[in-house]
């Protein structure tokens, strides 16, 4: 058999497997209703692609119930911290990002709380380039789903309400290990967890759009691709509850991918663009609080020490004089 040919059977049997057992677990466990009007907390938990996706979900939400803020979207997201740098897979046990950002947001009771896990396998089986290399990879399935399953256990016992788990999008540099971790998603979710449910998968819309969802790294998504990814949340919360997908929501995707954001000049890295990713709650600015790099980028850049990065302020101090070492920065990705 051809290698192409090959390859194509075999990422349609993984779509197939994927889609066959989240439709199987959507209808034996249904869980909380998300859109029944009452409040309630959703907690996104991810690394860096998940830094822009939640804030369009938001809008989302609010649009849904006429602009009144009913369901809350908060984020408990870090750089470089797939499921295996949030717990030990060994022990089961948090490390310190489940600790200091995660498990506050579970604990906080005002209203029934959903974890939006935006996740991936990276470094569950050792080096970070390993992982499933096929459907035929059972050991490395079942230990991928061992993981997520360890994952999940800990956030219903820290507090979540339901959990909802979907795989890293499309990581050119890493395929096929990426695309295949959907496939450790589907054997956990075959044995029917209660309270967890499978997410989207954005891999596969991704995956088609690439690089022009992505910024100039090619890694983590644009304003296209964020649009993308909230769309698919946006959607596979609403099926969960068994409503229909307002128009005005795909059309807002569709206009996203009919506009790609333009290229950076030179091709190179946007340092504006590369601090204000780390602006979580949407205001244009970044506090030090939300900064997730290099302490010393952040120091560099805050020239009146106030503590708050703003778009111009990076752009005013984005030059660096001949005589200026470059900053030894340590951009995460996921």
């Amino acid at each position: 058999m051809k290698p192409l040919l090959a390859t194509t059977i075999a990422a349609v049997v993984l779509v197939e497997v994927y889609a066959a057992t989240v439709s199987a677990q959507q209808s034996s466990n249904r869980g909380l209703k998300l859109f029944d009007g009452e409040p309630k907390a959703l907690v996104v938990n991810g690394y860096s692609t998940s830094f822009q996706w939640p804030k369009i979900l938001q809008r989302k939400l609010d649009n849904y119930f006429d602009g009144n803020r009913v369901i809350e979207v908060k984020l408990a997201t870090q750089g470089g911290t797939p499921i295996a740098k949030w717990i030990n897979l060994e022990t089961g046990q948090p490390l310190a990002p489940w600790i200091q950002k995660l498990r506050p947001l579970l604990k906080d009771k005002k209203q029934p709380t959903l974890v939006l896990a935006q996740q991936s396998l990276q470094w569950a089986f050792g080096d970070r380039s390993a992982g499933i290399r096929n459907a035929q990879d059972t050991g490395n399935i079942r230990k991928g789903a061992g993981a997520i399953k360890k994952y999940a256990d800990l956030l219903l016992a820290d507090g979540a309400d339901e959990v909802f788990i979907g795989m890293h999008i499309y990581k050119k540099p890493m395929e096929p290990v990426i695309g295949n971790e959907r496939l450790a998603l589907a054997e956990y979710i075959k044995s029917q967890p209660q309270h967890v449910h499978a997410g989207p998968d954005v891999w596969q819309p991704t995956s088609k759009v690439w690089p022009q969802a992505f910024r100039v790294d090619k890694v983590h998504p644009n304003e296209m691709g964020s649009e993308i990814m909230a769309q698919h949340w946006f959607a596979a919360l609403l099926k969960h509850d068994g409503r229909e997908i307002p128009s005005w929501s795909e059309e807002e995707m569709k206009k996203a991918i009919a506009n790609p954001p333009k290229k950076v000049a030179g091709g190179g890295r946007n340092i504006v663009e590369r601090i204000l990713r780390h602006d979580k709650n949407g205001d244009g600015k970044v506090t030090k609080e939300e900064f997730n790099g290099n302490e010393r980028v952040f120091i560099r850049f805050d020239k009146d020490s106030d503590g708050v990065l703003s778009k111009e302020e990076i752009s005013s101090q984005g030059g660096r004089r001949s005589d200026q070492p470059p900053p030894q920065t340590r951009w995460q990705d996921g």
